[in-house]
């Protein structure tokens, strides 16, 4: 017999690195996030954080695992590199203007990046998407009872919630996920397609 899934997967965008303000493409290099975001980030946490989750997991990267760490003190965090963030490539360490100016057919005609797009070096999206579906199809399959968090980035964030159906493969960056801010998931039919046709919503 198939376990009762559960409802909803917790998510939270780390705290943010220096990076983040300049304005630059990170990807999947491993920054360390800004202590000043660290101490946001833990005053943002649910008091009973530890206690109230039964799993949780973490992007490797070291900004996503120190957060989850300062967010959930005392818990039992698991790494997952299915959280990592999306790899960009030669894009990564260059400013957004500079990867504007140099590679304008990347951004759609609304001005936001082109997630479709595969940075020189960089992850494909099918891929990328792919991952992301087998780490949601792994939280659709336990029990109900199981009450799970993790902490990742904005891209993956974003792209969960496009696979989720809140809106089309286009829309992925026209918004950024507020650091340290709960985003819910939810579940129940990850499992049933692991894999997700790219660009359409389930």
């Amino acid at each position: 017999m198939t376990p009762p899934r559960t409802a909803a997967l917790t998510l939270y965008r780390h705290a943010p690195t220096d990076s983040n303000g300049a304005g630059v493409y990170m990807g999947s290099r491993d920054l360390p996030p800004m202590e000043s975001g660290l101490g946001a980030a833990a005053a943002a946490a649910p008091r009973d954080g530890a206690e109230h989750f039964t799993r949780f997991y973490c992007s490797p990267l070291r900004r996503a695992a120190r957060t989850a760490e300062v967010m959930f003190p005392g818990a039992a965090i698991e790494p997952d590199p299915r959280l990592a963030e999306r790899s960009l490539g030669q894009w990564e360490g260059m400013a957004h203007a500079d990867v504007r100016e140099r590679h304008p057919e990347a951004f759609l005609p609304s001005g936001h990046l082109d997630p479709r797009f595969t940075p020189p070096g960089g992850e494909d999206l099918t891929a990328f998407l792919a991952r992301t579906t087998d780490f949601l199809a792994q939280m659709d399959r336990l029990d109900r009872d199981e009450r799970v968090v993790a902490v990742s980035h904005n891209g993956w964030i974003r792209s969960a919630l496009h696979l989720a159906g809140s809106f089309p493969v286009e829309e992925i960056f026209a918004a950024s996920v507020p650091f340290a801010v709960p985003v819910l998931i939810p579940l129940g039919h990850f499992a049933a397609r692991a894999d997700h046709p790219l660009g359409s919503r389930p």
